[in-house]
């Protein structure tokens, strides 16, 4: 069978030069090329909040990450959004629970964590 790709020589050599560049480019990485990891490993200690919005016809779920020694270290994510209210609040619960590392929710905010000042 006849192939019809058709590679010029000039081009093959150079590909051929590119990859045995890569053994010389690439190198193993270091500590600091995982910091984004270190950063955000505070996650996993995080109480999980679900909220539900009305936009635009639809029902967006966002969940809330916020660390429960520091709550005002948080991240905010739209996840989904759904046209139904009950599958949304039924699936924002589901997300809650699957994405927090204690399911059963004892890991939460309370008002007195923030020392809101009424001044």
């Amino acid at each position: 069978m006849n192939s019809s790709f058709k590679i010029t020589e000039k081009i093959y050599n150079s590909l051929l030069e590119l990859l045995n560049d890569v053994y010389f480019i690439d190198s193993k990485g270091n500590i600091n090329d995982f910091q984004f990891y270190h950063d955000d490993h505070w996650l996993s200690d995080s109480a999980v909040i679900d909220n539900l919005i009305y936009k635009k016809g639809e029902w967006n779920i966002e969940l809330l990450f916020a660390l429960h020694t520091n709550p005002l270290k948080f991240i905010k994510r739209q996840i989904v959004s759904y046209t139904c209210q009950k599958k949304a609040n039924l699936s924002a619960s589901l997300m809650r629970r699957m994405a927090a590392k204690d399911q059963r929710g004892t890991l939460v905010l309370k008002i007195e964590d923030f020392n809101i000042c009424p001044n």
